[in-house]
């Protein structure tokens, strides 16, 4: 009887103790990782709380308790000790082992094709002599074998691998999960926020400008590599046209494959050091046409690149694929003078020396730059000021655009934070808005973190 009694209640105890420890645990470790003392591995397992109210006078309250029920989840879920680890660890099995079968059957069933047969004739030269193979675009020479890796309700994960030239690369890309009825709503929500935004802006006399983050989906040529699903190009394209009152509109460049494998991380959604350099280019060179006092991109003296910094960035880590890599290259350019107080700074430093986080997912894209919000360029002397509404595609780019300003600010929706557009333009003396988001954000809403109505305009 008491030797049960003893057992009961050492297992009590134990039980208890466990539940202490992690009940204290789980914050320190939050702590722990943003303070940057220790680096938890950062899985992506985010939670979205249950419900958002709508209307009614307790509304943001009620939207508050949500979102703290919402952020204790992630908490005492991603904080747990080795949970990241071991989560990352099973599906990585899981996913080599169902690639692994997939690629076993696609090699047991296919079929060596038939040589073709000889011919002397040689081939057609178009009169003005360039070899027709020369002028072909690279995706009509290749053909594309693709397996969907995960569908996490927001976005289905591809991997691709391309054949017919050796110069192609295998690439993750993603294609929006959510049905073409919810994509239209969201979208014709998204385009009246951002014409209520652009509207006001123009009322008050600053120039408005408008530049997307473009999906490979938002091209033609998916559908030539992922045949059985749709381009959203055709949304889009409607998007873009239907932005008012801005003085000028554009987007990254990925309307071709080479250009999407030029710009895009093979396994991000986010711009290569090239694309963010791009970007820059087209922004710079839309806002020079009105206001010239800005001057001309600075120019790009190269990359750095880390050869032992291997990149598998954030679509690599959902699916939990492993087998591609790319090295992390970042811009070498020279800024001009900086205000000590509102700087980009960079881990370069932690880079070279091999400090840098050597998790196997680790998310270098968000690592590399620190994040301000703001900048100061004081022998600029432009006269202009810039507001960037931004989200993560700015990390790479909005101190570099800011490089041609006298102050830069940065605003991101996601925060949730209230801005009153008349009272910041005012205070801060704006005379340009930049409204710079990934098309699945912007155009979609997709994550339901883009809340423009945030921006107050009235």
């Amino acid at each position: 009887m008491n030797s049960s009694f003893s057992r009961n209640r050492l297992y009590v105890i134990f039980v208890c103790t466990v539940f202490i420890f992690l009940f204290i645990w789980c914050p320190v470790n939050y702590i722990f990782d943003k303070t940057g003392f220790f680096k938890t591995a950062d899985i992506k397992n985010y939670k979205d709380p249950e419900k958002v109210y709508e209307s009614g006078p307790l509304a943001p309250l009620l939207n508050k308790i949500e979102e703290g029920k919402a952020a204790l989840g992630d908490l005492y879920s991603n904080y747990l000790p080795m949970y990241g680890r071991i989560v990352t660890f099973l599906k990585v099995a899981d996913s080599d082992i169902s690639f692994s079968f997939v690629n076993f059957l696609s090699n047991f069933s296919e079929k060596k094709p038939a040589d073709p047969p000889k011919t002397s004739q040689p081939a057609e030269i178009p009169e003005n002599g360039e070899n027709p193979e020369a002028v072909q675009s690279i995706i009509d020479r290749l053909e594309f074998s693709t397996m969907m890796l995960q569908n996490d309700g927001l976005h289905k994960y591809y991997v691709i691998y391309p054949s017919g030239d050796d110069s192609a690369e295998s690439f993750i890309d993603t294609i929006l999960s959510p049905p073409e009825e919810a994509l239209r709503a969201n979208m014709e929500i998204q385009i009246a926020q951002v014409n209520r935004i652009s509207a006001a802006a123009s009322d008050m006399g600053v120039d408005f400008y408008f530049y997307a983050g473009k999906r490979m989906q938002d091209a033609e040529y998916v559908t030539k590599i992922i045949p059985n699903e749709i381009s959203t190009a055709p949304y889009f394209d409607e998007f873009m046209e239907r932005i008012e009152k801005t003085k000028g509109k554009d987007a990254l460049d990925v309307d071709t494959y080479e250009k999407r494998m030029e710009n895009i991380f093979r396994t991000d959604h986010h711009w290569s050091a090239l694309g963010a350099y791009s970007g820059y280019c087209d922004i710079i060179g839309m806002i020079n046409k009105n206001s010239p006092e800005i001057g001309e991109p600075i120019s790009l003296k190269g990359l750095i690149a880390y050869p032992e910094v291997k990149m598998r960035g954030s679509a690599a880590l959902i699916s939990s694929f492993q087998r591609i890599e790319e090295t992390f290259s970042v811009m070498d350019i020279e800024l001009p003078e900086k205000d000590s107080r509102y700087k980009v700074t960079d881990n370069a430093e932690k880079y070279e020396s091999g400090k840098f986080d050597k998790n196997r997912f680790a998310d270098h894209y968000a690592l590399y730059y620190n994040r301000p919000s703001r900048y100061r360029y004081p022998s600029n002397n432009t006269g202009r000021n810039l507001l960037i509404i931004g989200d993560s595609y700015t990390w790479w780019s909005d101190w570099l655009i800011a490089a041609n300003f006298d102050e830069t600010f940065v605003y991101y929706p996601w925060d949730r934070k209230k801005l009153d557009l008349y009272d910041y333009i005012y205070k801060n003396r704006i005379t340009d808005v930049l409204m710079m988001l990934f098309s699945d954000r912007v155009v979609f809403n997709l994550y339901n973190d883009c809340p423009l109505e945030n921006i107050i305009t009235d």
